[in-house]
């Protein structure tokens, strides 16, 4: 009997292993964001090939899959919105699942967290795309207004080889302040940063994750550099979320297109894919498993380009065929004809034909007093002479903003445009001619100009004092004045810092969009000729500089939408 006590006893020692045996465990975590429904490596404004796409990132899945054997495949959101094909796809009568849903199904996504963009063309279409998803859409922080419950699934919990890994979603608090209640109804957003305080320790304790991962649309609002705060922090929170929340193992940044390599904060790794499936981001987690406790041994990551040495997947390019196709047609309808070039370069430094053209179209639309609008691309030449396609239109206003009237008094009005100049940042003499820079953290497309009054900038005025000269109809404009303001849907909540405009009293809205709108006017006008009024003007004669590359992270002015 006892032979018999000891041999089970041996038996169960071998079952168990030496004491203290570690078991090591590879993962990889892959990840997309800020997608914008770009399957293929294709630029819809320009009319050329783009270093980026699904379909290069497909390739990369694929062939890492090969060799990982734990692979965890997530997307920061952003994804339904952005290239003409979703466009489109939101127009397009129900029948067959969402293009963008089907290629991510088709390479087996894991999750995704809901962005900001996703909610632009209204519910209906973002519970199409989502139903059409074989993953699921995270954001535990989006909640229903009604009760307080969750809109969406607030995470995932995923085992490989024996790791119970948790993915915790998130999403950028700030989308009242660019979205319609309309597009939005019955939602709140909370902080994200409370939110994973409750989570967190939730996934931890009963849902046992050995590892947790933040998959959270937004980025960051501290210079990386300098540690000081970027201005961002109503929309960005993966600072607060590292600094703050014991438990994270790794987030995954999206929202501001930045590109940024595994680094760490408040000693927290983090990485961020960039925009359109320009790049990869990689994470391989070596977990250690000893004693019943499971720790990250290590933790590296990469960013992994999307150039043209990558092949193209053909699964994705066959989803993506269809839309492509009807976007390309789409695009190339000439509308009407310019009689002469519309520059668009110097348009945050003059009064130009270009935004003139997108005022008085909100104008004619609206019968307003005033009409605010600005230069959305980054970087924009304009139009030459001769035919305007509805490319040349998309490039120029690549937004689904809707537009709206509001009343404004003259106080509000002069605050509305005291901001605009605040986008001038350092000015210089050179050579008898003024130098000036835009001022860092904000982005240029916040730089917005008045249609309907006339009025003088002088940049070298302190900032809140530089419009000189505001007058509507030849009289000298007075705090109590009261105007009727076309402005689109986005910058109605008061985005871009332009807080004067929220609040403001609604006249009324309109259901076309701008882009539409002015597509509209260009298929009627037949030929357009470059004109403008010279309503404002900077005061000094300008010369522009571009403000230099960053020197740490390349990165794209932070907010970025």
């Amino acid at each position: 009997m006892r032979l018999t006590r000891v041999s089970v006893l041996l038996l169960l020692l071998l079952l168990a292993g030496p004491a203290g045996a570690v078991d090591r465990v590879a993962i990889t975590v892959l990840q997309t964001s800020d997608l914008h429904a770009n399957l293929l490596p294709w630029d819809y404004a320009r009319g050329a090939e783009g270093a980026w796409g699904l379909a290069r990132v497909a390739t990369r899945i694929r062939e890492i899959r090969k060799t990982a054997p734990n692979v965890l495949l997530l997307d920061g959101g952003d994804t339904i919105q952005g290239a003409p094909t979703g466009w489109l796809e939101a127009r397009r009568p129900a029948g067959g699942p969402h293009f963008v849903a089907a290629a991510m199904s088709a390479l087996g996504y894991d999750a995704m967290a809901v962005g900001n963009h996703e909610f632009n063309f209204g519910m209906d279409v973002l519970r199409r795309a989502q139903r059409d998803s074989s993953f699921p859409w995270v954001s535990a922080n989006t909640r229903n207004e009604a009760d307080g419950s969750a809109a969406f699934p607030e995470y995932l919990v995923k085992e490989l080889d024996g790791i119970r890994v948790g993915v915790l979603g998130l999403t950028t608090p700030n989308i009242p302040g660019w979205e319609p209640l309309a597009n939005r109804p019955g939602l709140k957003w909370e902080d994200p940063v409370a939110t994973a305080g409750r989570l967190v320790p939730l996934l931890r304790g009963r849902e046992r994750c050995d590892v947790v991962v933040v998959l959270l649309h937004g980025g960051l609002e501290i210079d990386l550099a300098t540690g000081e705060p970027n201005g961002t922090a109503h929309e960005n929170r993966a600072a607060a979320l590292a600094r703050d929340v014991p438990g994270v193992d790794l987030i995954l940044m999206g929202h501001t297109h930045r590109r940024l390599p595994l680094t760490r904060v408040h000693g927290v790794p983090v990485i961020q894919p960039g925009r359109w499936g320009e790049a990869l981001a990689r994470v391989d987690l070596v977990v250690e498993r000893s004693g019943g406790k499971s720790t990250i041994v290590e933790a590296n990551g990469t960013l992994l380009p999307s150039d043209a040495s990558v092949a193209i997947d053909p699964e994705v390019a066959a989803i993506a065929r269809a839309p492509h196709e009807r976007a390309l047609s789409y695009l190339g309808e000439a509308l009407a004809t310019a009689s002469g070039p519309f520059p668009g370069g110097r348009a945050r430094l003059e009064d130009t034909a270009l935004l003139d053209l997108v005022n008085e179209t909100q104008l004619e639309v609206t019968g307003a007093d005033l009409s605010l609008t600005s230069l959305l691309p980054f970087r924009f030449d304009g139009w030459e002479a001769g035919p305007v396609t509805v490319r040349q239109v998309y490039a120029l206003y690549p937004y689904e903003n809707q537009l709206v009237v509001l009343e404004v008094d003259g106080a509000r009005l002069r605050s509305i445009l005291e901001h605009a100049a605040s986008y001038y940042g350092t000015v210089d003499w050179r050579d008898g001619r003024l130098v000036i820079t835009p001022r860092a953290g904000m982005t240029p497309y916040n730089f917005d100009v008045l249609q309907g009054a006339s009025y003088r900038v002088d940049p070298t005025a302190p900032v809140g004092s530089r419009v000189r000269e505001l007058r509507f109809k030849g009289r000298d404009v007075t705090d109590g004045d009261l105007f009727s303001l076309a402005v689109n849907s986005y910058r109605a909540q008061g985005s871009g810092g332009y807080t004067a405009l929220k609040g403001a009293k609604l006249l009324r809205s309109y259901n076309d969009e701008v882009r539409e709108l002015l597509v509209e006017r260009l298929r009627k006008a037949g030929t357009i000729q470059p004109r403008t009024d010279r309503n404002w003007f900077l005061a000094p004669e300008t010369a522009w500089a571009p403000v230099p590359p960053p020197v740490a992270v390349p990165a794209v002015p932070a907010g970025t939408r």
